[in-house]
């Protein structure tokens, strides 16, 4: 199946940016939200990142009545109980649905600081879909194993607060501290698995 256009689910610089580069090899024109008049969002209810991940590209999709890729996150963390694994709800902290970065950040790093070193290890699990308008939608996930630190890296990254906090587990620090060829490392190897289920989804 050839596609001619494609929309990433995002407002996110960094994702935008990381998508359209990685797309636009195998696709002719590739947008994100913001290259359109749309301030709707869908109700993302689901209590996994597959199921968000459809809701979003299945809403977009049809709104613009185009294909639409998009990505949702859930964290898994070792060192906690089943109980309290933040799943696809990072940011719900003492009851607060959407906490800010900064309140983010101290609320993790507060728990990690808590932890041994020797145990402090989780995922992301990141789902990603593929909608088309009227059509089908393809999901796959993929894990990405990580550490966590203590104290938190000074170094922030616009967007990503938990990059401060954690980061691969190949590199033994933040994903904020990753110099540019170890981003570039860790980021070649994720995009060609993302590249390859892509393209098996378009078929």
């Amino acid at each position: 199946m050839k596609i001619e256009k494609l929309v990433i689910a995002t407002r996110n610089r960094s994702k935008k940016e990381r998508f359209r580069g990685l797309f636009v090899k195998i696709v002719k024109e590739v947008l994100a939200l913001d290259d359109f008049d749309i301030s709707e969002k869908p109700q993302e209810a689901g209590i996994t990142a597959e199921e968000n991940a459809e809701i979003k590209a299945r809403f977009y999709s049809r709104k613009l009545n185009l294909p639409v890729f998009s990505e949702d996150e859930a964290l898994y963390i070792d060192f906690l109980p089943l109980e309290k694994q933040p799943g696809v709800f990072v940011r719900r902290i003492n009851g607060k649905d959407e906490s800010n970065d900064d309140e983010l950040l101290n609320y993790w790093e507060k728990i990690t600081a808590e932890t041994p070193a020797e145990k402090r290890t989780g995922r992301w699990h990141v789902a990603y879909s593929l909608a088309f308008p009227g059509g089908p939608i393809k999901t796959f996930a993929l894990p990405h194993e990580i550490l966590f630190f203590s104290p938190s890296s000074k170094i922030r990254l616009p967007d990503w607060p938990m990059s401060s906090l954690e980061g691969p587990l190949e590199f033994k620090k933040p994903h904020s501290e990753l110099t540019d060829s170890e981003r570039e490392k860790y980021n070649q190897k994720a995009n060609q698995l993302i590249l390859e289920k892509f393209k098996e989804l378009m078929f």
